[in-house]
């Protein structure tokens, strides 16, 4: 799609300019939150100091006006080697930002350990579409240190609006330092919590940029700093596994927030909040087999020595294999994934219904969850459509997107959701 875009006349100030494209984007059609906004999508990865000495990889996702690359794919680096996985959205990388300034939002990934690479591309879905609906998201791959992981959430903050004063930077001017939000899945949740509200025990306070919050099933580090949090935020969870089940007390807890929205989900397990599961999974699998037509089942036959094969037989098998730390309700591919292998040189839809039939889609798994979870065809439109809603509204300040989070929303279109309100 072409989109045409107009230069204001020269000797505007820049209050009237950003008054100006305030007032014409609340003017153009509402771009549902579940689907592409009016921008084309950027990509960047770099690596950065974080805290301690530390370097890590960043990947960020921003709003450009660049045309879409069909091909674009991200690699991603896994024990033995590397995959691909292609951009939802055809991604430029490196492509100039939009001309803003943009709300940032600053996500950590889930999981205890240092972050490997593929948690660049977990949330590879979403943050893309967050882009495309003018939002700059950054997120680096974090700390096996849960102290210096929610340091690094306020540095990350810090690094970007450096760049964004700076001129010969390519992010100059894109950050808006008044439209800051903080975001992370599980562990990486608890972190967010951790930057928005303080850790005491750990000599940390709230960073006061942050004005907005989104977690999913976040690990909660202290509820007595959580119940500090006065910004906005928005928790997603399920009553699967034992940080959902956690949440509402969370939610109950924290009645500081000027306005906190509970998005609840019974049947979600943990894995169902990573919107970028099922892609991966389905791409890594066909690499694996095109590299080797004669292996066997990459989903259920671990080979360790192609890259592919290793990431989506853990994807798969991840309730399992987490099982003895994380319990029951963890969830991985085979509870989530019933979109593999479709159109596929060895295919698994057997019968033609467009679903996953073989090896046998486990529809009830009792080991690892109460009753049938939700699967990623379902949640991931879901978490899409609250999470750009929920940012819309409360960091970009576009408030027509507040009727998607209202609660009657979910029940009058059928979603696997209700939505809890603070009051």
């Amino acid at each position: 799609m072409i989109r045409r875009h107009f230069l204001p006349r020269l000797g505007w100030t820049l209050a009237s300019l950003l008054g100006a494209a305030n007032a014409t984007a609340q003017a153009q059609p509402l771009a549902p939150p579940d689907q592409p906004g009016p921008y084309n999508v950027g990509a960047h990865l770099f690596t950065a100091p974080m805290t301690g000495g530390r370097v890590a990889r960043v990947q960020v996702f921003y709003p450009t006006l660049a045309l879409p690359n069909a091909a674009s794919s991200y690699t991603v680096t896994f024990v033995p080697g590397s995959y691909s996985i292609r951009s939802p959205l055809g991604a430029v990388h490196d492509a100039p930002p939009a001309p803003g300034p943009f709300p940032l939002a600053v996500y950590d990934h889930g999981g205890p350990p240092a972050g490997p690479d593929f948690q660049r591309v977990s949330q590879l879905p979403l943050h893309e579409l967050m882009a495309s609906h003018g939002i700059v998201v950054v997120l680096a791959l974090h700390s096996a240190d849960a102290a210096n992981r929610v340091r690094d959430l306020s540095l990350l903050i810090d690094q970007f609006l450096a760049r964004s004063s700076t001129v010969d930077d390519p992010f100059f001017q894109t950050i808006d330092a008044g439209r800051i939000g903080i975001s992370g899945h599980s562990t990486g949740g608890g972190a967010a919590l951790g930057a928005a509200a303080g850790w005491a025990a750990n000599g940390i306070t709230a960073d006061p940029r942050i004005k907005a919050m989104v977690v999913y099933e976040p690990t909660t580090l202290s509820l007595g700093d959580a119940e500090t949090v006065t910004v906005p935020y928005m928790v997603m969870g399920g009553l699967q596994y034992r940080n959902g089940q956690a949440v509402p007390a969370l939610f109950s807890a924290t009645t500081l927030a000027t306005t906190r929205l509970y998005v609840q989900t019974p049947r979600a397990v943990h894995q169902g909040y990573v919107t970028g599961l099922q892609d991966e999974a389905d791409q890594a699998r066909e690499q694996a087999l095109l590299a080797d037509p004669a292996m066997p089942e990459p989903l259920t036959t671990l080979t360790a020595t192609n890259a592919a094969a290793a990431r989506v037989f853990q994807i798969w098998n991840w309730g399992q294999i987490n099982f003895a730390t994380s319990g029951p309700g963890f969830g991985g591919g085979r509870n989530l994934c019933d979109r593999i292998g479709l159109a596929s040189i060895r295919p698994l839809d057997l019968d033609g219904d467009g679903m996953t039939d073989s090896p046998p889609f486990l529809l009830d798994d009792p080991p690892y969850v109460a009753e049938r979870s939700v699967r990623a065809n379902v949640m991931n439109p879901m978490v899409k459509l609250y999470t750009v809603a929920f940012w819309k509204t409360h960091l970009v300040g576009d408030h027509r997107y507040q009727r998607f989070l209202a609660p009657g929303y979910a029940q009058s279109h059928n979603l696997e959701a209700t939505v809890f309100v603070g009051e």
